[in-house]
């Protein structure tokens, strides 16, 4: 993708998140009214699209190669991030909280839209495998260890149930038991109407979400932070995927998906289980923020190397 065209992507992304934040701090909706949307996102929409780009895609073995460098990022950041963690003496909670910012990235939310703009369906589905079997997987299981391990609410996290019932990994299995079977026309378009949905309202979902407060403490530990996942994690993962020969194109997928800031699924995480929610509200914003300049650098470099 040309540079121009890069950046006329994101900025058409920003505006939409900026329209998300503006209604919010504007009274047109509320913040409790992002639990609606987000629900409507991850039961309908994100399902729909999920299902279509699988459906609908190129799926090859080659693909699981794609997340297991998604695994290999999201440990060494993990890993980093619990030295750092170490080395400030955090409190307990705020230390999970951390570990989940630093090694669990946007690549849902956000990634898709990035993907789906920057290589079509064929790049979406490839982000979906990573999103999927790599943040998803980890998420329910690494980092819901972290929240046992750290969180104030001490329970015991099902962590199998938790992968098994996600909607959006339920519709990728069905994309791929339905991509040979001819399905009516009036359920596609039903099907396609929610996916087109999917991209403004996770946009709108992030603008709901923003908050800029509090963005004066943590402050050496959110430079840290930013660091260590929109600087350390996408170059890990193009050395990783050099190694393990991923082609271009599942490189190119590989380094954005690795380029996402820290995700709104470890504030929802950190929420449930008890981590420090301040420090994660604080640390999605920054990295988010900052996001905006470092992805597309990143786009860019991956056309020039």
């Amino acid at each position: 993708m040309e540079i121009l065209s890069l950046f006329g992507l994101i900025f058409s992304i920003v505006i939409i998140i900026a329209l998300g934040y503006l209604s919010r701090v504007t009274g047109l909706l509320k913040s409790k009214d992002s639990t609606i949307l987000n629900n409507v996102i991850i039961y309908l929409a994100l399902p729909a699209l999920i299902f279509l780009a699988i459906r609908n895609s190129q799926i090859s073995l080659n693909f699981l190669a794609i997340p297991l460098v998604g695994w290999v990022v999201m440990l060494s950041c993990a890993v980093i991030a619990f030295f750092v963690a170490k080395l400030f003496s955090l409190k307990r909670s705020t230390i999970g909280a951390f570990l989940l910012a630093a090694a669990i990235g946007n690549t849902g939310y956000l990634g898709y839209p990035l993907a789906l703009g920057f290589g079509g369906e064929s790049a979406l589905a490839k982000a979906i495998f990573y999103d999927i079997f790599g943040t998803v997987v980890f998420a329910f299981t690494v980092g819901l260890y972290f929240a046992e391990v750290y969180g104030d609410n001490a329970q015991k996290i099902h962590k199998i149930k938790e992968i098994v019932t996600f909607p959006p990994l339920i519709a990728l299995f069905f994309g791929l038991i339905f991509r040979n079977i001819t399905l009516p026309l009036s359920l596609l378009k039903s099907i396609e109407y929610l996916s087109a949905a999917a991209v403004p309202l996770i946009m709108l979902s992030i603008g709901l979400s923003l908050r800029f407060n509090k963005l004066g403490q943590h402050k050496l530990l959110i430079i840290l932070l930013c660091g260590i996942k929109l600087v350390f994690a996408p170059i890990l993962a193009y050395a990783i995927g050099s190694v393990v020969n991923l082609s271009p194109a599942s490189l190119a997928v590989a380094v954005l998906e690795a380029s996402m800031p820290a995700a709104m699924l470890s504030f929802i995480i950190g929420l449930k289980y008890g981590l420090d929610v301040d420090f994660l509200s604080v640390a999605i914003v920054s990295a988010t923020v900052l996001s905006i300049i470092t992805i597309p650098i990143w786009q860019y470099v991956l056309t020039i190397i």
